[in-house]
């Protein structure tokens, strides 16, 4: 039997490692052993993986469950870019133009057959500490995608 999800989000990541990283290599972590250095799950965390040259890759497909974000993936559709950090190590918007293209043309796509829903970081999905209703930098678990999805693809 084949039940189709229902989607009510889409979250966008990055995958906090360099731009020139590859969706084969982010799909080996999610699925390797924690034994042997990855994460264990049995699916990967994302549905998509935008790498440098904007090329996507299909890591899971969207009747199926990503591991993306405890708490929100029975009911969210991933999308992540390779990079996220700066030469440092630190948090940062590292998306080429073409990642910000086809980033653009797949939450596009994904809404025009899916109809209309929030887009949203992963950080956005942080507690509501302060319970005011926002969600505001000091309450980041963590600052991926690092940039503001919301206001750049957000309905």
């Amino acid at each position: 039997m084949n039940v189709k999800r229902t989607i009510r989000r889409i979250v966008i990541h990055c995958s906090a490692g360099p731009a020139s990283q590859k969706a084969s290599a982010i799909r080996a972590y999610h699925l390797a052993p924690a034994a042997k250095g990855g994460r264990g799950w049995k699916s990967p965390g994302y549905h998509y993986v935008v790498e440098a040259d904007g090329r996507v890759v299909v890591l899971t497909g969207e009747e199926h469950i990503a591991n993306g974000a405890k708490g929100f993936n029975s009911d969210s559709i991933h999308i992540c870019y390779t990079g996220g950090i700066d030469a440092s190590g630190r948090p940062a918007d590292t998306r080429t133009s073409a990642q910000k293209r086809s980033m653009k043309q797949l939450v596009a796509d994904i809404l025009y057959r899916r109809g209309p829903m929030p887009v949203v970081g992963h950080r956005d999905l942080s507690p509501d500490r302060n319970h005011d209703g926002r969600i505001t930098p000091d309450e980041w678990i963590k600052q991926c995608p690092c940039f503001d999805v919301k206001g750049e693809l957000g309905q």
